[in-house]
């Protein structure tokens, strides 16, 4: 079936992860916990943050997990409307800390546009939660380009289960089959073969190496740069 949507991942794939979420992570640790830089980077490093690279593990919670499953790791005393509270409180402040540290990937505008005019409907899929989502695509000036922000607190199970691809399926009227996913992460390409699309397309622009991600694809490319050249040529 032609591809006719388009579903991408945000962190890793559109907003560069590592110059993006580690100052906010750290930041934001610091006003929480009342601590240094040292002790915020303990407490990443127990939820996937590499001190020595100064990067985010593949597959770890901070790099592809729910900002829920990164609370729970942080405070896992607390359950319920206490870890409700904390995980608001955590949500609130990546938002506000957007304009200052958010850093896109590339200019994303051309691309988007690209694809648009080749008739393809876009949304957004991420783990990320949809406070947070909304305001980093505003805030590069691209959320006019899609026709959702889906988001984990969006659906009633994050990715890899399936929803996100369903939901925008629903919403845009299109075939489960004609969508491709398109993310950097393990979670992006389990959730294309879970919600039934079309292809799964891994980028090599978060922090998954080829040999981490590739052969669970079915086309990998350096970035979304190379993407509208990728679907014209299928």
């Amino acid at each position: 079936m032609k591809i006719q949507g388009v579903l991408f991942d945000k962190d890793g794939t559109l907003i560069d992860v590592n110059a993006t979420w580690v100052p906010i992570y750290r930041d934001a640790l610091k006003q929480l916990f009342a601590t240094d830089d040292a002790g915020a980077e303990r407490l990443m490093e127990v939820a996937g943050y590499d001190r020595a690279t100064g990067k985010l593990k593949a597959g770890s919670p901070l790099a592809g997990g729910t900002n829920r499953e990164i609370a729970a790791i942080w405070w896992p005393e607390l359950s319920g409307a206490a870890l409700d509270a904390h995980l608001d409180s955590l949500e609130h402040r990546f938002a506000q800390m957007v304009r200052d540290k958010l850093v896109p990937l590339m200019p994303l505008e051309p691309i988007l546009s690209d694809l648009r005019a080749m008739g393809l409907k876009l949304g957004v899929a991420t783990n990320d939660s949809h406070l947070s989502a909304r305001a980093h695509m505003a805030e590069v000036g691209v959320i006019e380009h899609f026709e959702d922000i889906i988001a984990a607190d969006t659906v009633a199970v994050a990715k890899p289960a399936g929803n996100m691809i369903r939901r925008f399926a629903a919403l845009t009227g299109l075939a489960p089959a004609a969508i491709a996913m398109v993310g950097d992460n393990h979670h992006d390409m389990e959730e294309a073969r879970n919600g039934g699309a079309g292809l799964a397309i891994a980028v090599l622009s978060g922090n998954a190496g080829r040999e981490d991600i590739a052969h669970l694809a079915d086309y990998t490319i350096d970035s979304v740069a190379d993407l509208p050249a990728l679907l014209r040529s299928l």
